[in-house]
């Protein structure tokens, strides 16, 4: 059935006369639809599109209209022959032919190309993304968290970094198991996933020990968001707990200085951890300069978790 209503049209445009525009144009207009159909799946793609995408767009766009405009490129040239043979020798059979043949292996390399990137990609994400929160690993995360800094720098914006680990962590999975466990660091990944913006680069870099780098985000900022964090979790059921147990998380904070690269920020968070945990966990310790000093933000832990 569905084949019926191409032959009946197939059969009027031979039956056309050769040097009719209708009929070359009937024979090349289904091309044309065709590259702005590719153009328009492209275009409505719900992934950010790169610079590889939009060239593959513009190349789509070039054959569509190089393929509208051949009936028009072959009566300037002369016409397209009256037979076969007579269309073979035409100036308009080299021109069409090498516009097709260039179009084709450039919309063949591209899409290549652009497999290629995607697999890479997909590989790349996968290397450096952890199954179980399905946040960055350390790996991913400090390559992703650099570029971040990098791009801070550029702009001219502040850059903090937010270490948080949970507290008493291996006691849960004493106590609860190893699935209690994985469950709360599944919990605390998917609130911390959530409170990111986009910009923002959070992962997990080791067992209990989470990390935020926070672009365009100052000190103070950074502190609020360090707190908030640690006041909704500590409030947040745990499936898989008892009703009443709640954990807790404690909380590094520091900002880059002009001074410093990403791995002094990192050292001087991770610093500021370990003075939130030595002043009893479930609590925010920001290192305000590279100078060592310290301020404390939160409450101290009652040990729960």
């Amino acid at each position: 059935f569905f084949l019926w209503p191409p032959t009946i049209a197939v059969f009027f445009v031979q039956a056309l006369p050769r040097q009719s525009l209708i009929r070359i144009m009937a024979y090349q207009l289904p091309y044309a639809v065709m590259q702005f159909i590719g153009l328009a799946i492209v275009w409505s793609s719900r992934q950010k599109l790169a610079r590889l995408d939009r060239i593959l767009m513009a190349v789509l766009a070039a054959s569509g209209l190089q393929f509208a405009s051949k009936p028009f490129i072959a009566h300037a040239l002369g016409g397209w022959g009256a037979n076969p043979q007579a269309y073979l020798q035409s100036n308009y059979a080299l021109v069409s032919q090498s516009l097709g043949t260039v179009f084709a292996l450039a919309l063949a390399l591209l899409m290549l190309a652009i497999l290629v990137r995607d697999v890479l990609a997909e590989v790349t994400s996968k290397s450096e993304t952890d199954t179980l929160s399905r946040l960055l690993n350390r790996g991913g995360f400090t390559r992703h968290a650099e570029l971040a800094v990098l791009g801070a720098l550029r702009q001219g914006v502040p850059v903090a970094l937010v270490i948080a680990d949970l507290d008493h962590f291996k006691s849960v999975n004493d106590s609860f198991g190893h699935a209690s466990g994985d469950r709360v660091i599944e919990t605390f990944a998917g609130f911390l996933r959530e409170a990111a913006a986009a910009h923002h680069v959070a992962g997990r870099i080791g067992g209990e020990e989470f990390a935020i780098i926070l672009p365009g985000t100052n000190l103070a900022a950074a502190r609020l968001f360090a707190e908030g964090t640690r006041s909704a979790f500590g409030a947040l059921p745990i499936d898989g707990l008892p009703a009443d147990n709640r954990c807790t998380a404690s909380f590094g904070v520091a900002e880059l200085h002009a001074s410093e690269d990403f791995a002094d920020l990192m050292r001087r968070a991770d610093q500021a951890l370990y003075q939130a945990k030595n002043a009893g966990r479930d609590c925010v310790r920001v290192s305000v300069g590279p100078a060592g000093n310290w301020s404390s933000a939160g409450t101290e832990a009652n040990g729960r978790g």
